[in-house]
């Protein structure tokens, strides 16, 4: 009898241990997993944290933004120190947008060719909507408006900068089939006089952004010595990414917002219109709205800009 009693206690003993044996490899798989998921944990809080942080970064910097654009309506000494520390911003958003590290997007309004009486009547519906705009200014339509010879359209120059919208360069000619694209000094020349009207009109208004007439293919062979000539002068220039086919025959309305539509999909926009067109300034507050509805923001074009080309 005790000698049994023994011996079950001995199995019993066995059973335990190999119980244990068989429990250390569960726990030690448990503790660790345990570590694993605690390290994943924080790993994902510290992304989550991370990203929220960003998140409200970006949303705090486009508010910003937003902010120096208001102020701009409201001008005073400080619209300079405004302008500068709105351009940067932008251009941090602009370098995250390009990154990949922001899913912000702009869109950069532009208007060739003016000024025209015309301009009155988009500069309006541009304050209606609240939106800065860039406009690429040319001598070619004289002092008289060209759209009503009766009115003066240098007056347009200090309203632009009233407003709070950039001026840019178109050259003075913007002489396409007249010789402009016959010799680099005829460009260079051409944009330098039109850079002092503008500080002419504008009581010293500098400019540093040009648009090649035609864009710049336009300048054919040309176009590598210009820009060089550009950069001694601390110019940028600047094309299209989109556009609703102002510029040439343009037929109707629809015509025109098909055009448009169809050329958005990029996540920053340089959009061309021309500020004499009708169905152009038809077809404005609703782009507005197309764009703001996609997700654009819509600013001013800066020299600093990646839109801008330096070389």
């Amino acid at each position: 009898m005790g000698k049994s009693l023994k011996s079950n206690q001995r199995k019993i003993i066995v059973i335990l241990i190999v119980i244990l044996v068989l429990l250390i490899p569960i726990n030690i798989y448990l503790y660790l997993n345990n570590i694993s998921l605690k390290k994943e944990y924080q790993s994902l809080n510290k992304d989550y944290q991370t990203n929220t942080k960003d998140f409200k970064n970006e949303s705090n910097k486009i508010d910003e933004i937003k902010d120096k654009l208001d102020k701009l309506n409201n001008l005073s000494n400080d619209t300079k120190k405004i302008k500068e520390e709105l351009f940067k911003d932008i251009k941090i958003l602009e370098d995250s947008i390009l990154n990949n590290k922001s899913n912000s997007k702009i869109a950069y309004l532009t208007f060739d060719d003016g000024p025209y009486y015309s301009t009155y009547k988009f500069l309006d519906v541009l304050d209606q909507y609240n939106v800065k705009a860039t406009f690429f200014t040319t001598s070619i339509n004289g002092t008289n408006c060209f759209d009503d010879n009766t009115k003066n359209c240098m007056a347009l120059y200090k309203e632009y900068v009233k407003r709070g919208h950039t001026i840019a360069n178109h050259t003075y000619t913007h002489g396409i089939f007249k010789g402009l694209y016959s010799s680099i000094d005829n460009f260079i020349n051409a944009v330098k006089k039109q850079e002092e009207k503008v500080k002419t009109e504008t009581d010293g208004y500098i400019t540093n952004i040009v648009r090649f007439p035609g864009g710049s293919v336009t300048a054919g062979r040309l176009k590598s010595g210009i820009i060089k000539e550009l950069q001694k002068l601390n110019y940028g220039y600047v094309d299209w990414t989109a556009e609703d086919g102002d510029g040439g025959n343009l037929t109707s309305r629809t015509a025109a917002w098909n055009n448009f539509t169809s050329t958005i999909n990029e996540k920053i926009e340089v959009v061309l219109f021309h500020d004499f067109n009708k169905y152009t300034l038809e077809i404005l507050p609703d782009a507005i709205k197309y764009l703001e509805d996609k997700g654009y923001i819509l600013l001013p074009l800066f020299y600093e800009s990646n839109m801008i080309k330096k070389s």
